[in-house]
């Protein structure tokens, strides 16, 4: 072998040197990326998981009031502290610093928020239905970090991971489940409340007709829409069976779907198995004895079973469902000695949140909406 051949060997090895030792390091550069992208992406989806939970646990607070303004606030934080906090950097990490907004929804479209109406601390929150929570991570960058150090910069590489959620109390207009048999009469037809008066008992069951001027509750006393009632109407709707009135007030197993606008489907008779699946419901709770719906709020310590949610209706001769409402049911042993012919009695709460212990922050007269609500993500 020649001289010439031997430099031309050396070079090539060179060469190939050179271009592995590129090689290597694209691909090193490559791995560096991925891992950075990789940890950014878990993060993410770590801070989302965090900010539907946060959303949700605010929105079924709201009620229309300061004070359903800093539950909610609370109960979205403390889904990132205590023993059970979620985290992110595989839980690892704490999650602070999170944001709250709170919107009115549209007048049109009472479901999408009005994005002129957001806030952080609304003055006046009545109407206020969603929640926009924000959280954000500073995520280490393992290859920038080293990319930063060879070309002079600081030895710290972070990128700032954001995530929002947005959750409301979402008009529904259709129940397929959960409400119980009672229809309560509105004395009027403006939403939310429909003339009831939060505090009130009303009458979800009413007495025969000879005994409805001496034995209605107290929200209906001296009214006159309940007195053209036809004589076989009590106040039940869906079913006559005993066994499947008992099953929809202690296992929730409604039967006929309530649509707003249309007939709640009124059944007529006298029932004498109400009181104990009432009272049997009632005992459920872990607190089935405070006397008020302030009272129970005000202890703290029951579960919601008390709390329930029925249609409401315009009264004879279409019986239309208008909205829903929420009720509170009276203390043991009230109901269990009710007979066929005596009012069963309810504490009106307000607009109905299903799985909500507070009334809802409501669409109002304003727009013109009526249902109830349930609890979802937007966005």
């Amino acid at each position: 072998m020649n001289r010439k051949t031997q430099r031309l060997g050396a070079s090539e090895r060179g060469f190939a040197l050179l271009a592995t030792g590129v090689g290597l390091l694209a691909i090193v550069g490559v791995a560096g990326i991925t891992v950075d992208l990789g940890r950014m992406y878990i993060a993410k989806n770590e801070l989302m998981a965090y900010t539907d939970a946060a959303s949700i646990a605010a929105a079924v607070q709201l009620d229309g009031t300061p004070a359903g303004i800093t539950r909610a606030q609370n109960a979205g934080a403390a889904m990132g502290t205590g023993p059970h906090a979620m985290g992110w950097d595989f839980a690892s990490k704490q999650i602070t610093g999170a944001t709250y907004q709170f919107a009115k929804g549209l007048s049109a479209t009472p479901n999408v928020a009005d994005p002129d109406t957001w806030d952080s601390n609304p003055p006046s929150p009545a109407d206020y239905r969603f929640v926009k929570v924000t959280a954000s991570a500073n995520v280490p960058l393992t290859f920038m970090q080293a990319f930063r150090i060879l070309q002079g910069g600081g030895n710290s590489a972070t990128a700032v991971t954001n995530a929002s959620s947005v959750a409301a109390q979402a008009l529904i207009t259709s129940f397929p489940a959960g409400l119980l048999p009672f229809s309560p009469i509105g004395p009027d037809n403006i939403p939310d409340n429909f003339g009831l008066t939060a505090g009130r008992q009303y009458t979800l069951r009413y007495p025969a007709g000879v005994l409805r001027n001496q034995d209605v509750c107290a929200g209906d006393s001296g009214a006159t829409y309940w007195q053209s009632l036809p004589a076989q109407d009590r106040g039940f709707w869906g079913d006559n069976s005993a066994s499947v009135i008992r099953g929809e007030v202690v296992n929730d197993t409604q039967i006929t779907a309530i649509n707003i606008g249309g007939p709640v489907p009124m059944v007529g008779g006298a029932k004498n198995t109400e009181g104990t699946a009432l009272d049997a419901r009632v005992t459920e709770d872990s607190d089935p004895n405070s006397e008020t719906y302030v009272d129970y709020t005000a202890l703290g310590t029951g579960n919601g079973r008390r709390i329930v949610g029925v249609p409401i209706n315009g009264g004879p001769p279409n019986f239309t469902a208008v909205g829903i409402g929420m009720f509170f049911l009276q203390p043991t042993p009230n109901y269990q000695s009710i007979g066929g012919n005596q009012s069963i009695c309810a504490e009106y709460v307000g607009p109905y949140v299903e799985g909500s212990m507070h009334p809802g922050a409501g669409a109002t007269a304003a727009t013109g909406s009526t249902g109830g609500y349930i609890v979802r993500l937007i966005q």
